[in-house]
């Protein structure tokens, strides 16, 4: 969030990108504060939540890099299928517009075989040895018959 929000405060800064009216601006925050949803939670913080997706949605469209699906799915159905089914990740913000990166769609069609390595850092060699085999069957049902009485 905080990327994309630098985004747009540069092209602020920069000119290409115009603030509203201070007046339109207050009537909004006031607008937004009357519907804001309560679901962040008993915090002291919770002036500074907001729904991440429709947040940084709203923020890609002002800088012109919000990924449209519809085209997306005409051109490259694959990448239109991961974007929208997969997890929203940054890597999507750089598909399109000021910031464009190459890499993106790569890093995004290959972002669940990144998630997955790192659960396979260490292989466990079973023992050959029947003997381990039927210690830890035993093992497994003394467990679960020291535990099953606790749930009755």
């Amino acid at each position: 969030m905080v990327e994309v929000q630098a985004r747009w405060a540069v092209r602020v800064l920069k000119g290409v990108n115009k603030l509203p009216p201070s007046s339109v601006m207050i009537e909004e925050v006031n607008a937004r504060k009357e519907n804001k949803p309560s679901g962040f939670g008993l915090y002291n913080c919770t002036a500074l939540g907001v729904a991440y997706i429709t947040y940084v949605d709203e923020l890609l469209t002002y800088t012109n890099a919000k990924p449209n699906l519809f085209s997306m799915l005409l051109t490259d159905p694959r990448l239109a299928f991961t974007v929208f089914f997969g997890p929203c990740t940054s890597y999507q913000f750089r598909l399109t517009g000021p910031g464009k990166w190459e890499g993106a769609r790569n890093v995004i069609l290959t972002q669940w075989d990144r998630s997955l390595k790192v659960t396979k850092t260490r292989i466990v060699q079973e023992s050959p040895s029947p003997f381990a085999s039927l210690l830890k069957l035993f093992s497994s049902l003394a467990l679960l018959g020291a535990i099953f009485p606790i749930f009755l």
